[in-house]
């Protein structure tokens, strides 16, 4: 009679041989990035700001895989690389158009690239633009416990068309995560949103009052 431990053991090893043939494979996954309002957010009217216009946003994050915003190591060792459906510099303009149209301020488009000697003749009463200088999410899945982690930093223009005015600002946030439950796409989208909705609602209530007074 065969113990009952070989069928357990038989198992197990076939498993892993299952996972070792999956190593290294990569699997590519859109995911939808939008705002989320975090406790920061003020989201208040504003009687000094009716119009905004968003000028370039440009991806200038070294080391990443283009067009990707993270990474998550499956515990069959699989990887599962995240793409935003609007692109990367699509995903955070829109997660900062998102902002301003939640308080019911107008959003313009703009060419302008954060130089202080083409701010002038811009539309609206605010101009912003912005360099992605990184933005990722880490994790890794296993059977006793799941990490995160990721980094999302911005530098920041924002200037007065009628003033001149150019303010720039830089902001990078780390948060982490432990948890007993396997990352699905939509718990990175989900992370994502919030970590760069965050980092917007810190630094564009400064920038509003330093620029429009």
């Amino acid at each position: 009679m065969m113990p009952r431990k070989i069928p357990v053991i038989l198992t197990t090893l076939t498993l892993l041989l299952i996972w070792g043939c999956g190593l290294g494979k990569i699997n590519q996954l859109p995911i939808s990035l939008k705002y989320i309002p975090s406790d920061k957010a003020e989201l208040a009217a504003s009687s000094k700001l009716e119009s905004v216009s968003l000028g370039l946003f440009v991806d200038s994050r070294t080391g990443r895989p283009a067009g990707a915003v993270g990474e998550l190591v499956r515990f069959n060792n699989e990887i599962d690389r995240f793409h935003p459906r609007q692109g990367v510099t699509g995903a955070v303009g829109q997660i900062v158009r998102a902002y301003f149209t939640k308080r019911n301020i107008r959003v313009l488009p703009s060419n302008w690239n954060g130089k202080t000697d083409n701010i002038w003749g811009n539309k609206g009463d605010l101009v912003i633009s912005a360099r992605i200088l990184d933005l990722w999410f880490t994790g890794r899945d296993s059977l006793a416990m799941a990490q995160a982690a990721s980094v999302f930093q911005i530098e920041l223009k924002a200037a007065s068309p009628k003033s001149g005015t150019v303010i720039t600002k830089t902001i990078q946030i780390e948060p982490t995560a432990r948890r007993n439950i396997f990352w699905a796409p939509r718990d990175v989208e989900k992370w994502l949103s919030k970590s760069i909705s965050e980092a917007f609602d810190r630094i564009l209530p400064d920038l509003e009052r330093r620029l429009t007074g």
